[in-house]
């Protein structure tokens, strides 16, 4: 059997991207919407810079998810909720695992793959983790009838 008949089929990958980003744009906050962007265009760029020889590192995703992990370190510095704290972490390890290819070209192509599909899944459930807390904290304040309003304003 091949090893590579453990792969999961690429439309997972691509449900995963949708579902999550759909949620975040249609139920997310602002921090939400900004990470399911960041993760949009970075996964976008990945697969159109793509080296399909997979010889040496993918310098068009090493780019990618360095400016991706700006961006997440951004708002994780920013916003007083927990969820970009372990986006930031998940994408922290997809950029080592860049840095580890380059520094090891001996790491082998299914290894290194392997490593930037899990962790940027991970990435992706910690941006669904965050939007479902804050449809559920908005979901909540609208059934106990509290005003919502935005951080910082003024109440009536």
């Amino acid at each position: 059997m091949q090893l590579a008949s453990y792969a999961l089929p690429p439309w997972v990958g691509l449900a995963i991207a949708v579902i999550v980003s759909g949620g975040a744009f249609w139920k997310g906050g602002r921090e939400e919407q900004i990470a399911a962007g960041g993760l949009i265009l970075s996964w976008l760029v990945t697969i159109v810079l793509r080296d399909p020889n997979w010889v040496g590192a993918q310098k068009g995703a090493f780019v990618a998810d360095t400016c991706l992990l700006v961006i997440l370190l951004m708002l994780a510095l920013r916003t007083k909720r927990y969820w970009p704290l372990a986006a930031t972490a998940f994408q922290l390890l997809c950029v080592l695992t860049h840095i580890a290819r380059i520094v090891d070209p001996g790491v082998r192509a299914w290894a290194y793959a392997t490593g930037q599909v899990i962790w940027s899944q991970w990435v992706f459930f910690a941006v669904g983790v965050g939007t479902w807390n804050r449809w559920r904290g908005r979901r909540r304040l609208a059934l106990a009838g509290t005003p919502m309003t935005a951080p910082g304003a003024p109440r009536r």
